[in-house]
């Protein structure tokens, strides 16, 4: 009788010590996925910024180039203006 006792005990802790490594796998594991989608967090926010700031450089660059018709017209009305001043 005192080996079957022994031996229940030594599967008891046989099986505790399998029990907490897989929690503390599990822990890890899900640490790690906490972890990748923060990270996936950043990257998705960083890129929309980035989104952000290459369409409100495009609007900049349109309103330039509007500015830049309106100063070309004018330097063509005066040189016509000159010329015909001649």
């Amino acid at each position: 009788m005192g080996y079957g006792g022994t031996f229940l005990l030594i599967v008891i802790l046989v099986i505790m010590v399998a029990v907490l490594f897989l929690a503390v796998r599990g822990i890890s594991w899900a640490q790690n996925a906490k972890q990748e989608l923060e990270e996936e967090e950043r990257q998705r926010l960083l890129l929309k910024s980035i989104g952000d700031g290459q369409r409100s450089i495009a609007s900049a660059l349109i309103s330039i180039q509007s500015d830049l018709a309106d100063i070309r017209n004018r330097i063509a009305a005066l040189e016509n203006g000159m010329k015909d001043g001649k």
